[in-house]
């Protein structure tokens, strides 16, 4: 079971699961199978979730994350569409948690968006794309590196470290990847080539029409 804590929702004053603590202390109380599930739309604006996500790995309370992005609230924004440096900085975490201990975290990744605009298929494929991304930066970080620098407070040159991996273009690395595995290169032609969404546009505008019998 994943607790899910909401600082804003419905209220301001008073919610149930107001903060990560909360979640964490409901999640112990439910038993072993329970964690705390991190949703990155439901944080403080000055909130360092990163921190939060580095507790609970610690913890062994990281059962698993929302995923979206947003300006304002729980906007529920593509995943990385004003933030991606935030999401960089949580698969870091994740990644310099496995580097630190030697096994590897026992996370649910989930999708927790809201499309009015975008198309929803889309929108799905560009979250994918960008979190394969994200995720393959935070792969990049040199941690042995970064721990060296960050004891000896060099924090220029851990900062360093850290934008250097996320600068790097790692979209040829994971086309040739997708090649590899039978997969299309561009996630984002091959739906548009393949005519899915005209079709199924097709097929329900056609139910659509089609008369219905009312006891009315």
């Amino acid at each position: 079971m994943l607790v899910e804590y909401n600082p804003f929702e419905p209220a301001f004053y008073h919610t149930d699961i107001a903060d990560w603590g909360m979640a964490l202390l409901l999640a112990r109380a439910a038993g072993p199978r329970a964690k705390v599930l991190v949703d990155t739309g439901h944080h403080y604006q000055a909130q360092n979730i990163e921190q939060i996500v580095a507790w609970l790995l610690d913890a062994g309370m990281l059962g698993g994350f929302h995923f979206n992005d947003r300006r304002y609230a729980d906007d529920d924004l593509t995943m990385g569409s004003i933030d991606p440096y935030q999401v960089f900085r949580i698969f870091h975490e994740i990644r310099l948690f496995e580097w630190e201990t030697g096994r590897r975290a026992d996370v649910a990744f989930m999708i927790d968006q809201s499309h009015n605009l975008k198309g929803k298929i889309e929108a799905m494929i560009q979250t994918v794309t960008t979190a394969m991304e994200l995720y393959a930066k935070a792969a990049l970080v040199d941690h042995a590196k970064l721990a060296a620098l960050q004891t000896a407070c060099a924090l220029v040159d851990a900062e360093g470290c850290l934008k250097s991996a996320f600068s790097t273009d790692v979209r040829p690395a994971i086309r040739e990847w997708a090649v590899s595995k039978g997969l299309p290169a561009d996630p984002m032609d091959a739906f548009r080539q393949s005519g899915y969404q005209e079709r199924i546009e097709a097929e329900r505008a056609e139910r659509n029409l089609a008369p219905v019998s009312s006891y009315g």
